[in-house]
């Protein structure tokens, strides 16, 4: 990785960069479906979950799963939640 870092660092011009970028960008891009696609094979509606927030955790119930997002009803309200931050309870 060091090396990788020192490479990255010797680049003297923008389109050098502006390519380099574009492909950590690409890469972070498919880890995150890899991601969601693992996880959305596994939640169903109806069932129960753990949503991680900032500091907390809380449990609700899936109503609707989209694509990336499900509609996630917590203590009587409708919440659109991000696949990546759930978990099955």
């Amino acid at each position: 990785m060091k090396s990788l870092i020192n490479k990255i660092n010797a680049i003297d011009n923008m389109e050098d960069l502006n390519k380099v970028i574009d492909v950590i960008r690409n890469k972070q891009k498919s880890l995150r479906a890899e991601i969601v696609a693992s996880k959305k094979s596994s939640f169903q509606v109806g069932m129960k979950v753990k949503v991680f927030t900032k500091g907390d955790t809380l449990t609700g119930v899936i109503k609707k799963l989209n694509r990336t997002k499900a509609v996630v009803n917590i203590n009587l309200t409708d919440y659109n939640v991000p696949m990546s931050i759930m978990e099955v309870a």
